[in-house]
């Protein structure tokens, strides 16, 4: 297994969804994946790819999470999901999917933190995570949107060890933190007040990359999804939020250059 991935960055993003049909087909769409069903226990996970890597995956809720929650998850690498599980717990956070083993990827763990976002944490072993980054219909960037965002870091940086730094190019009026490990950017904390929707409880955004945004957002309301908010001009790109046919917010963005550092090896012969 490649170790491209350091405890604490953003490994992997799941759709946790009611109704995963009705978004596989605008997914595929939107994004250009191809899907392939795996078997989870009694219920069918979605494998999501680009390109012959996998980028994503599509859960049914009430089968994988009891339910709770819903919505796009980040899944943050750890070395021991039991300790970690065990310390987002004590640090205040809701573990709502006790610690399990996919087959052919690696153990899984749901938590919400103590303002309402819902993370995962995953420790890899067949499967790293993303088998892609930064390219057209894969994960770029994973930012937490919070109307407490002094709190929220502070618990963060508990759980994953991040040091922080303030950007001060952000791509809205509002305060914007990075979490770091080391000089690896890992994801942004965007400070919320009224002038921006307000997502109550907190809640992690899933940044994909699209080649046009203008046709995506276009896509997105032809597809039976809603544009939100934008489009935003960001040091990286133009970007936009919009939800997909089940009401599940994400954020497509033009990108001019990576937001996260692109690993050394993305091969899908390293994760299987």
């Amino acid at each position: 297994m490649s170790h491209r991935f350091q405890p604490g960055e953003a490994v992997w993003v799941e759709l946790c969804t009611p109704d995963p049909e009705r978004v596989e087909t605008f997914y595929r769409s939107l994004l250009g994946w191809t899907i392939r069903a795996e078997r989870l226990g009694a219920t069918t996970y979605r494998m999501c790819g680009v390109d012959g890597r996998d980028v994503a995956g599509i859960s049914d809720a009430a089968a994988l999470h009891g339910d709770r929650p819903r919505g796009w998850i980040t899944y943050f690498a750890v070395d021991d999901i039991t300790r970690s599980t065990r310390q987002a717990v004590a640090l205040g956070g809701e573990l709502v999917t006790p610690p399990r083993y996919l087959p052919a990827a690696g153990t899984g763990a749901a938590v919400v933190d103590p303002f309402g976002a819902a993370f995962g944490l995953y420790q890899g072993e067949s499967r790293a995570g993303v088998q892609a980054l930064n390219s057209v219909g894969a994960l770029c960037w994973n930012e937490l949107d919070t109307g407490e965002p002094a709190a929220s870091v502070a618990y963060y940086r508990s759980l994953f060890g991040y040091t922080t730094r303030q950007r001060g190019d952000s791509p809205t009026t509002r305060p914007y933190t990075l979490l770091m490990l080391g000089d690896v950017p890992v994801a942004g904390v965007l400070e919320l007040d009224n002038e921006w929707p307000n997502p109550i409880p907190s809640k992690w955004i899933t940044y994909f990359a699209v080649a046009s945004l203008d046709d995506a957002v276009a896509r997105v309301a032809a597809l039976g999804g809603q544009p939100t908010v934008g489009p935003v001009d960001s040091p990286h790109g133009r970007l936009h939020l919009v939800k997909d046919p089940g009401g599940h917010t994400l954020c497509l963005i033009q990108l001019e250059d990576g937001l996260r550092p692109d690993h050394d090896s993305l091969d899908p012969a390293v994760n299987r």
